[in-house]
């Protein structure tokens, strides 16, 4: 629980709007500061706003006495998550949630290292837009330099670009640049594939071209010399063959089988939850850790 006090007018508020199932309770304006208080009198019947949101609070740093090192995921690999109703909606775990899970609970003797959610819905790798914020290029400082104990950043991101039309040389010269500069930093990387979105009204012949072709790009970029380089193919988790297409030769499409292979969220582009546990299962979780 966290607890604050805002004092004389506050006409904007920084808005965390993707937190999981949190509650928000308000005191009555000019009732004074509330942060100390042990009983739930202030809030009682004073309006309370509850959502998939925070208001203010935008993460909490947690310490540990280990050092222990901290792996960020940058993007959500969510696309137009607010397109309609058939998406996943605000309650879908993240791959970092699962992620998390996963070491957590890891009977390997791996350690439990920190994961960081660093997403924006809709955020692009290059391109700055309203929904998606500033692309992960403009925020790499706040958002994934500036957290403590940084080692390994796993990119989850491009899809979003690719959809909205954009060429997969642009694409991949984004994610050489974020590598490049990551790497600089002394930061391994982690690349994910970019599974399918056959089905995806936005999704042409031509914009899946340029998703397989930085799929492809990205296999290629395995660089043993630290901070290592590696990736994770999403895609071959996630997909299966669209054999009901006529293209020649058949695109893939995800997988939408019965639960636990019910990997479409039924718009043919979001990852349903199973979705993402499938993709953090193929993760090596011995190698998110810094290089030996």
């Amino acid at each position: 629980m966290i607890s604050l006090h805002l004092v004389n007018d506050t006409p904007y508020l920084v808005q965390h709007s993707w937190a999981s199932a949190a509650t928000q309770y308000v005191s009555a304006v000019g009732s004074g500061d509330h942060t100390a208080d042990t009983a739930n009198t202030a809030f009682t019947g004073t309006g309370v706003v509850s959502g998939y949101f925070t208001d203010i609070l935008t993460g909490i740093d947690v310490t540990t006495g280990d050092s222990r090192p901290t792996v960020a995921v940058l993007g959500d690999h969510l696309v137009d998550p607010f397109a309609d109703a058939t998406t996943p909606g605000l309650a879908t775990r993240r791959l970092s949630d699962d992620l998390a899970t996963a070491l957590r609970t890891n009977d390997q003797g791996i350690p439990d290292y920190g994961v960081v959610a660093t997403g924006i819905e809709n955020n692009r790798l290059a391109a700055e837009q309203s929904q998606g914020g500033p692309a992960a290029l403009t925020r790499l400082d706040r958002d994934v330099l500036a957290l403590p104990g940084i080692t390994t950043v796993i990119v989850d991101e491009g899809l979003e670009d690719v959809v909205a039309g954009t060429d997969d040389v642009v694409v991949e010269g984004a994610l050489a640049t974020l590598v490049a500069q990551l790497r600089g930093w002394g930061i391994k990387v982690v690349l994910a594939t970019l599974t399918p979105c056959q089905g995806y009204a936005p999704c042409t012949a031509t914009v899946d071209t340029a998703r397989t072709d930085t799929s492809t790009w990205i296999t290629d970029q395995v660089d043993f010399t630290s901070p290592t380089v590696s990736y994770v193919d999403a895609e071959a988790v996630v997909s299966v063959t669209d054999t009901t297409s006529t293209a020649d030769p058949q695109p893939l499409k995800l997988g939408a089988d019965a639960a636990p292979a019910d990997f479409d969220s039924g718009d043919h582009v979001n990852l349903t939850a199973d979705g993402y546990v499938a993709i953090s299962g193929a993760f090596d979780l011995g190698s998110l850790g810094p290089d030996a």
